[in-house]
């Protein structure tokens, strides 16, 4: 097999993982994407919201999601595409999600996001992702009226 088509098979395989990854997640079971995280980790959620962190380790990543789907109960988030490259020693993955739930205002959330991720060996090393943060801040503004402060 010529490296050219090796690499093509590694990309293939883990763009078949992350949508895997990413069918968990989208409903909520952030667990599996914890589970793929290295223990040091550096995840970082660009903005200025309460969601906004920059953050090392599987301990404040798992705590993160947890803030997440406690802010926005019954979120889905959905893969639209995904682009891998390099090697297993070093691998980059874009993402490109739209984020949807329905605030306890009735009203509906819609968002869309990227994430930037570096994976070493099939460990997630780094994680950045980047969402519409006014759409994002309007949202929990509206979910923080309807059910008081977070906690």
């Amino acid at each position: 097999m010529s490296s050219a088509r090796e690499q093509a098979v590694y990309h293939w395989i883990t763009g078949l993982r992350v949508r895997r990854l990413w069918r968990r997640v989208g409903t909520g079971d952030y667990r599996a994407a914890v589970a793929i995280a290295a223990p040091d980790v550096l995840f970082r959620f660009a903005g200025d919201t309460p969601l906004s962190v920059q953050a090392r380790g599987r301990e404040a990543f798992e705590a993160w999601f947890r803030d997440l789907f406690a802010r926005l109960p019954g979120l889905r988030l959905t893969l639209r595409d995904v682009v891998v490259r390099g090697w297993p020693w070093n691998t980059t993955v874009v993402v490109r999600l739209d984020a949807a739930a329905t605030l306890a205002d009735g009203t509906a959330y819609r968002n869309e996001a990227v994430q930037w991720v570096r994976l070493r060996w099939g460990r997630m090393v780094s994680d950045e992702v980047l969402e519409d943060t006014q759409r994002l801040a309007d949202a929990l503004r509206r979910q923080a009226a309807a059910t008081g402060p977070h906690s």
